[in-house]
């Protein structure tokens, strides 16, 4: 039995419940945390969290931070919340994820100004007389 067009539901409503600042995560584990987005196909399809993580890596909410090797296939991407923190890179380095440190490191901000320092004179210099042994 087929669902017709005008009655599927479409899910663009449905929230995400995005992992800890800490932590790092596949995406593997976002359909562990939110069986929700899963999608009504026989076999359900992870495509919808699959489409919103890539639109949050866009909008720099998500980073790749690296890859997890399986074995067999293409490795899987790991992602953590941005701004990236220390604790979620340690983690994911002591689980043996090889990490992508340029897209880890966060950018400096350029400006055309110059920078300058205040500089002040140095007044009431006292010298000894002493000699300097060498």
């Amino acid at each position: 039995m087929s669902i017709r067009k005008t009655q599927r539901k479409n899910k663009t409503k449905q929230v995400i419940s995005w992992p800890s600042q800490d932590l790092y995560f596949t995406i593997d584990d976002l359909v562990k945390a939110n069986p929700h987005m899963l999608t009504a196909a026989t076999p359900p399809s992870d495509i919808t969290l699959r489409v919103r993580v890539t639109k949050a890596t866009e909008e720099n909410l998500v980073a790749i931070i690296g890859q997890r090797n399986c074995g067999k296939g293409r490795p899987k991407n790991v992602y953590a919340m941005q701004p990236v923190k220390q604790s979620a890179i340690d983690k994911a380095k002591a689980d043996g994820i090889s990490l992508d440190m340029p897209k880890i490191m966060s950018v400096l901000e350029v400006s055309t100004q110059l920078a300058t320092h205040a500089v002040s004179p140095v007044t009431n210099i006292v010298s000894s007389n002493k000699p300097i042994n060498a």
